[in-house]
Parts: C-alpha cells; structure tokens; sequence
C-alpha cells in the first residue's frame, strides 16, 4: 500500500509539474486566446479539482500496472509510461476530435504528444522509485 501511495505521488508530480510548465507557462497565452474565443463552452479558468484528480488517477494507472508488469527501473518505467499513455491520449483525443469542432487534427496531434511525455516523466520516476524497493 505504502509503495503504491508513494509510487502514485511521485508520478503525480511528475505529471502535474510538467502540465504546469507546458499549460501553465508555455502555452498560457495560446490557452488564454482559446478560451476567449469558445467561451461558451470553455472555462477561463480550469477546474484544478478535475486536473489534480486526473494526473492523480493517472499516476495510479502507471503505479497499478508497473506492478503487474514488474517495471523497476526508470528506462523501463519512462518506456512503458509513454506506451500506456500514447494509447490512454489516442483514445480520448479521438472521441474529442469526433465530438467536438474546438480541436483540429494538429491540435489533437499535440495534445496526444504531450500524453506521452506526462506518461514518460511519470514513468520514469516511477520506474526509478520502484528500483529503489527492489
């Protein structure tokens, strides 16, 4: 139990800290300019509740499965991540594609790149916690 909270908070850091960076900093004013410009159906402000919970769940998912798949190294963790990811971002970057006119296929392309890093920072520092106990 211990190793899973542990393993999961690490992860969330990973993901949130580069979510920070890359929506917080980087794109700020790009995501600023879209919420002006669909603010019938987006927040000026994003819900931090929704994204706290997400990158939290998202982490367990890595911590979850790194235990089925006995992930202990960073290399294997970063791999791994980016790979459960890819597929977990594909999936919902289509089904807002399909739904929602907002997003473009560069857009969606992007958001789907971003995924696979928040999966590969994560596990890797999952990966290098689990070599830890190992």
């Amino acid at each position: 139990m211990k190793k899973r909270m542990i393993g999961t908070l690490l992860g969330f850091l990973a993901m949130f800290g580069f979510g920070a960076i890359y929506y917080g900093i980087l794109t700020a004013d790009a995501q600023a300019a879209m919420a002006a410009e669909f603010s019938s159906c987006m927040s000026a402000e994003p819900n931090m509740l929704y994204i706290v919970l997400g990158n939290i769940l998202g982490a367990f998912l890595l911590v979850y499965s790194f235990d089925k798949m006995g992930i202990n190294d960073a290399k294997s963790g970063a791999y791994q991540g980016a790979i459960i990811m890819a597929l977990v971002f594909a999936m919902s970057n289509l089904f807002m594609g399909a739904q929602f006119t907002i997003w473009d296929t560069q857009g969606l392309l992007t958001e789907w790149i971003v995924g696979i890093v928040h999966g590969l920072l994560a596990g890797a520092a999952i990966g290098a916690y689990n070599s830890k106990l190992s």
